[in-house]
């Protein structure tokens, strides 16, 4: 008799001080399985903000303050119970990628609590399914990298994105979703050794090549040029794909303002090569080493490679010819020993 609500009390109905935030709840995807199916899985108000310690947003001591959203988040999607329950609720191992990201970092260890967290992605009452929330990545990326955001809708990616193409590349295809990871980072995608890669993966796939009209076999040309052995080698500061191509203001050559328009090509390899001039820039490159291609740099190549074989094989062959005679001299001086050994 000594608790203050005897009664067995009815559910508390935030609607009536919380109507606009309740609405945004109902169209989510939190709200939708909770009214339609009656999902009692489904993250109510009290699962984010907590029962009767209920503080503000702006609070530190809140449950869905920058600091703590993303461990209140997990709390559903990182069991990986209610992943198995829910399979439309996503990985639960997936989600706690998050924690090793880039943006979490920047929070936790830096204490930047502007950093991208759950709801600055996903929304915070109407979160809208996967399918709808895919086509607005880049303007969501593009509420915090604003510059970067600018330059990709003025690359031939993003003009293609405004046009609602399902094969062009978003921010995610390159970064990663929760896992995004600093391009210093040696795992992350975007990291020198592994931006030749991840450009290949829609540049060397032969259904986008056959649809778009792209040229197949630039990773292959890239990976044998100097630059590409280089990198396979362990040299990080060579030319990969992004610092000839631009990373997100990519544009065709034949576009004035690309990076690698025949006008822009001397100051886009000065960025490496200081005492680059025209005749630098000059060069074919991506040559697949086909004499169609430049029949000139074919022949020295071919005529290079006859004459080291044959200098590397005369090499041997004077190798085994010289120890042939030392051999032969060897016999030669041990017979005539035995001979006066026997005095014959």
């Amino acid at each position: 008799e000594d608790w203050p609500h005897s009664e067995t009390l009815e559910k508390v109905d935030c609607s009536g001080c919380h109507s606009e935030a309740f609405e945004q709840w109902q169209q989510g995807v939190h709200g939708l399985p909770a009214r339609k199916k009656g999902d009692l899985d489904a993250a109510s108000c009290a699962d984010c903000h907590g029962s009767h310690y209920i503080m503000a947003v702006r609070e530190i001591g809140s449950q869905v303050y920058p600091f703590a959203l993303p461990y209140t988040c997990l709390n559903c999607h990182g069991d990986s119970s209610m992943e198995q329950k829910h399979k439309g609720m996503g990985q639960a191992k997936k989600a706690k990628l998050y924690l090793n990201s880039v943006h979490a970092q920047a929070l936790e260890k830096n204490g930047l609590i502007v950093s991208a967290i759950c709801s600055s992605c996903h929304g915070s009452h109407k979160i809208l399914p996967l399918s709808e929330f895919h086509t607005r990545i880049p303007e969501i990326c593009g509420g915090c990298h604003t510059e970067i955001y600018r330059d990709y809708l003025e690359g031939v990616h993003g003009k293609a994105y405004l046009q609602a193409n399902p094969d062009v590349p978003i921010c995610t295809d390159c970064h990663g979703e929760h896992d995004i990871k600093s391009p210093g980072d040696p795992e992350s995608s975007v990291n020198p050794r592994q931006v030749s890669r991840l450009c290949s993966r829609c540049h060397e796939d032969t259904t986008l090549s056959r649809k778009y009209g792209l040229p197949l076999g630039r990773l292959a040309s890239y990976r044998s040029s100097f630059h590409g052995i280089a990198l396979n080698l362990g040299d990080v500061s060579v030319a990969n794909c992004a610092s000839c191509h631009d990373y997100h203001n990519v544009r065709p050559s034949s576009d004035p303002e690309s990076t690698i328009h025949p006008d822009n090509l001397v100051k886009t390899c000065g960025k490496c090569h200081p005492n680059a001039r025209e005749n630098f820039a000059r060069g074919k490159i991506h040559l697949l080493g086909k004499p169609e291609e430049n029949i000139g740099a074919w022949l020295v190549k071919k005529a290079y490679l006859v004459l080291i074989t044959a200098l590397i094989g005369g090499f041997i062959a004077y190798i085994f010819l010289d120890l042939a005679a030392h051999h032969r001299r060897r016999q030669s001086t041990e017979f005539t020993q035995k001979k006066n050994r026997l005095g014959l």
